[in-house]
C-alpha cells in the first residue's frame, strides 16, 4: 500500500533546503541541504513525530489541508 501525503512544508534559508513531509503512517521525511559544498545538498532522513522540533510541527499543521487536520494533530502530538 503507498503511503499518503498529510502534509508538506518548504522552506529555505540562504538558498540551502529544509524541507518536511508527513506521511499517513507517521513517519516524517526530512530533506536538506547541510551546506553548499560538494556533499552538502540532496540530503534526507526519515524521522519520527517524537524527534521534530516544536517549530516543525507549527510548520506542518500550517500547511496541512482542513481534512487532514485532526489526523495529524494525532500524528505529531502521541
Amino acid at each position: 500500500m503507498e503511503k499518503k501525503i498529510l502534509a508538506f512544508s518548504s522552506s529555505s534559508r540562504n538558498g540551502l533546503d529544509d524541507d518536511y513531509t508527513l506521511y499517513d503512517d507517521g513517519q516524517v521525511l526530512h530533506e536538506y541541504d547541510r551546506h553548499i559544498y560538494k556533499g552538502g545538498y540532496g540530503l534526507s532522513e526519515t524521522l519520527k513525530a517524537s524527534e521534530l522540533k516544536p517549530e516543525v510541527k507549527l510548520r506542518l499543521l500550517d500547511k496541512t489541508s482542513e481534512t487532514n487536520l485532526i489526523l495529524v494533530k494525532q500524528l505529531l502530538n502521541p
